[in-house]
């Protein structure tokens, strides 16, 4: 990943700069969501679990994004969006940690050529925990973190008013009363903006 975007960046230096279409904007996301979270020592004594991690295979799930944004020149945008992730990946004996995100964002947008552009960003993320367990030692239980997230991503432009898109970036750390503080959450996603 590192190394296409850094290619993306070299091409895009030595390329003509091309001017893009400024305004508002709708787009629409789907993905998966990685939430490798970890059960707090006190919570797992408490539930009589050795396994505290949710595995690295075992923790991505389906999520959805919607979202406005507003394009203010060829190489910045700025966008809300409400992001939901997936049924969560449960914890065997102990629960299962969902969440969903408020988020605001700006893009660093480096234009390729006139369909073509990579770009990074920064987020911040008003992250909605909800802790569900069958385990009577532990309750179930809602949290919010807020977190600041960082990514990069790339879209094409299939004509004027549509492009593609696809990015990977980090949501933030969900830290959830007595049951977690090492829950980051990250996201995959591909997904259709429309310009107006």
């Amino acid at each position: 990943m590192k190394k296409l975007l850094i290619a993306s960046v070299l091409i895009a230096a030595g390329s003509t700069a091309y001017a893009a279409d400024t305004g508002n904007y709708v787009f629409g996301n789907l993905g998966a969501s990685n939430n490798q979270w970890t059960l707090k020592d006190g919570a797992a004594s408490r539930a009589g679990v050795s396994s505290t991690k949710v595995g690295d295979d075992d923790a991505s799930e389906g999520l959805v994004e919607l979202g406005v944004g507003k394009r203010i020149n060829d190489n910045f945008a700025v966008e809300g969006s409400y992001l939901r992730q997936g049924d969560g990946t449960a914890l065997n004996g102990a629960g299962k940690l969902d969440y969903d995100a408020f988020r605001a964002a700006a893009l660093g947008i480096i234009p390729v050529n006139d369909q073509f552009e990579v770009y990074g960003k920064v987020s911040a993320n008003y992250i909605r925990s909800k802790f569900t367990s069958s385990n009577a030692a532990l309750e179930s239980s809602k949290d919010n973190t807020v977190g600041l997230g960082l990514g990069v991503g790339a879209a094409y432009k299939l004509n004027k008013q549509v492009s593609l898109r696809a990015e990977y970036e980090g949501i933030g750390n969900i830290e959830h009363k007595d049951i977690t503080d090492t829950a980051p959450a990250a996201a995959l996603k591909v997904g259709v903006s429309y310009l107006f």
